[in-house]
């Protein structure tokens, strides 16, 4: 996977990159990020039950209706990631970034994280992959603007055994009309965040 990892698309404006590797390095710290290379790789879909299981309750001081919001958008990322491209990078933002042991890439546009997207699944279904779930579901609000969902992402084979488990942690940014995904960073299970 880490041969199909490169920038894609026009290049961002002079603020975009400083500003977008400040924030990934702000997050590193404070989430201690260390990954397993033999792990690393973007996740794909989940069923409604298990998200429902895996689901982190949240504490007294977390919003419900914000931590289902971002529920829904990560449950959708997963139902439609492998299926369709196009739905599953509506839930990105602009720009994104994928953060893996050896690379940091930037998708500057959603067709950039549509056409990553559509490399990966290609690469993942060469293997015999059908689908994923996310278990161990965690979400921390940061801010009201702002959160952090975390997980270990189970891949399925056609045949119905696992192919792989993988840890990611997800960062996410409210803007005026709904929750969007701006970094995927792989993730040791270890180092999985704890949920509000």
């Amino acid at each position: 996977m880490l041969g199909l990892l490169k920038h894609t698309g026009s290049a961002p404006s002079r603020g975009a990159i400083p500003a977008t590797l400040l924030a990934a390095l702000g997050l590193w710290a404070v989430i201690g990020i260390c990954v397993e290379p033999s792990r690393a790789e973007v996740p794909v879909s989940t069923d409604r039950a298990t998200v429902q299981l895996a689901q982190a309750a949240p504490s007294a001081g977390t919003s419900v209706s914000e931590t289902d919001a971002i529920d829904a958008v990560v449950s959708g990322y997963y139902e439609s990631f492998g299926r369709d491209s196009a739905a599953a990078s509506a839930l990105y933002g602009e720009p994104t970034l994928v953060i893996t042991p050896n690379q940091i890439v930037l998708l500057s546009t959603r067709t950039d994280v549509e056409a990553f997207f559509d490399k990966v699944v290609a690469g993942l279904k060469r293997g015999g992959f059908s689908h994923s779930t996310l278990s161990d579901r965690r979400i921390k609000l940061l801010t009201s603007t702002t959160a952090l969902c975390g997980g270990v992402a189970i891949r399925m084979k056609t045949d119905g055994t696992e192919m792989q488990r993988a840890g990611f942690t997800y960062l996410l940014q409210k803007s005026s009309v709904r929750w969007r995904i701006h970094e995927i960073i792989a993730t040791d299970f270890d180092k999985l965040i704890s949920a509000d």
